[in-house]
């Protein structure tokens, strides 16, 4: 923010907007807060800082918190991404991540892919308490057992054992075009992995807001248009 001015935000926020209702976001999931990531302002705790007196909305932390995850997300399958690994203090193997899909508790099995390694849970944390389960939508840090460090990396996805995850070198994705797109090389990147791949094919091009089927089979998609395209990637 330059001097917290509110002409200023209100003009980035409409901005934001129209850019996000154009390419089919819903506007009452979305929240604008100014912050100050410099000194801390309205991250956690409100700023005290009178130029900043014209808001009157939450902080980052609790528009964030305040948020539910889609129901659907809770009945689906345990998926979770991990972002950290690190030893306790009392040399206990942690991994933490935000929970994608599902729920998950102490005692249960989980498998790391794409190793296809198994683990124990032995602990949950959840902003800084131990539970005994955790839900879609949680940042969490889990103890595990049972598995050896070496087969774990960022970026690998945890799942239940009983309904684990397949690896696949074959994807079908949803995809909003920036710039032309065709059968063509593409390299695809989630987190901080990334892999080689190829666009194999490209099933339909899709309405914004509905989804729906606008064109099946194109043979290139314009920029601005979403679609469903096929990517083969060279390894799983």
């Amino acid at each position: 923010m330059v001097g917290w001015s509110e002409e200023r935000f209100n003009e980035i926020s409409e901005q934001v907007t129209g850019f996000m209702k154009g390419n089919g976001f819903q506007l009452k999931n979305v929240t604008f807060v100014p912050i100050s990531g410099l000194n801390g302002d309205n991250l956690a705790v409100r700023s005290e800082d009178p130029a900043l007196s014209w808001y009157k909305g939450e902080t980052l932390i609790q528009a964030l918190e305040d948020s539910e995850p889609l129901a659907r997300a809770l009945e689906k399958p345990f998926r979770m991404s991990i972002s950290e690994i690190f030893k306790s203090q009392q040399s206990q193997l942690i991994i933490s991540g935000r929970i994608e899909s599902g729920t998950v508790q102490t005692g249960e099995s989980i498998v790391v892919q794409p190793s296809g390694e198994p683990a124990s849970i032995r602990s949950i944390e959840v902003d800084t308490e131990i539970q005994d389960w955790a839900v879609a939508g949680q940042n969490v840090s889990l103890g595990v057992y049972g598995i050896d460090p070496i087969h774990i990396r960022v970026g690998d996805i945890i799942s239940s054992k009983a309904e684990p995850i397949e690896t696949s070198d074959l994807l079908t994705m949803k995809v909003l075009a920036f710039e032309h797109l065709m059968p063509m090389p593409v390299d695809v990147h989630r987190g901080r992995l990334h892999a080689a791949g190829r666009i194999q094919s490209i099933p339909a091009v899709l309405n914004k807001t509905t989804g729906a089927t606008e064109k099946k089979n194109p043979k290139v998609v314009a920029p601005a248009k979403v679609a469903r395209i096929v990517v083969k990637l060279e390894s799983k």
